[in-house]
């Protein structure tokens, strides 16, 4: 008994020491901690966010889904950037499938028309900070501003305000949260990840087990994005479709899900 509690103890200062304090860190972390600098140790409550006002405050934080049908949200992070956002919107089009694209502000800025060509084809903007920002090193005062400014420019240039989050490298804590929830975002993380060192891999584990409600992320953007990365992506795509898959923005994944839980509680009555 004495060993299994020092284990347990010796985890928790292990955790804390490190400052493993995000909502989504096991989903980012293969890919994102070994190009991160560690976050800068907590104590053992990690920090706290006092919402403003007295009215509700929520944010909501999705991995992945179970919606009755055969449905996949396909996320794209890091652009738009003029080589690979193109290149990404053909391989859609090509298939008949739709996408939720998170961008990240100046890079919308300095590429509007894709932002514009993007929404035009029926794909959802997201909302990934103003400079790929990890909010768990700011205060919500810098988190509300690297939201808000991207939330603004992505409403100005689609005539749609954005209603969804992704925190650069899925890290997440209660500030982000807070800032989340007072410019109305519900947080997409993803439960599936066709990386750039090992895209056939990663598309051939989807294959595999391809699962209704899956959330998954590759990027258009960033150090991640390749020709065999978008050859994969492509087949990805294809292959699912062609046994019955429909790739869906995150919002009408969300909605489905949504509907399934209500036909379900119905039936359960």
């Amino acid at each position: 008994m004495t060993k299994r509690v020092t284990r347990h103890l010796d985890r928790r200062r292990f955790l804390t020491g490190v400052g493993l304090l995000t909502a989504g860190g096991a989903a980012g972390a293969a890919a994102a901690m070994a190009n991160e600098p560690a976050v800068t140790a907590e104590g053992p409550t990690a920090r706290t966010a006092a919402p403003a006002g007295s009215g509700a405050s929520a944010a909501t934080v999705t991995f992945r889904t179970g919606p009755s049908g055969r449905l996949v949200a396909l996320t794209i992070d890091d652009g738009p950037t003029p080589e690979w956002t193109p290149q990404v919107l053909e391989i859609l089009l090509r298939h008949g499938a739709k996408a939720t694209f998170f961008r990240v502000g100046k890079r919308a800025q300095a590429a509007p028309d894709l932002v514009a060509q993007t929404a035009d084809a029926g794909h959802e903007q997201g909302n990934h900070t103003w400079a790929h920002d990890d909010l768990t090193q700011h205060d919500k005062a810098f988190d509300l501003d690297t939201l808000g400014r991207t939330h603004e420019l992505l409403a100005r240039l689609t005539g749609q305000a954005p209603t969804l989050c992704r925190p650069p490298y899925g890290r997440i804590d209660s500030v982000g949260l807070a800032a989340c929830a007072e410019l109305g975002y519900a947080v997409t993380l993803w439960s599936s990840h066709v990386t750039g060192s090992n895209a056939r891999g990663d598309v051939d584990a989807i294959l595999r087990r391809p699962s209704p409600g899956s959330i998954v992320l590759a990027h258009d953007g960033g150090s991640e994005p390749h020709a065999s990365l978008m050859t994969q992506l492509d087949r990805l795509v294809a292959s699912m479709t062609e046994t019955g898959y429909r790739f869906v923005t995150v919002s009408e994944l969300l909605a489905a899900w949504a509907k399934a839980r209500v036909g379900r509680s119905s039936a359960e009555r």
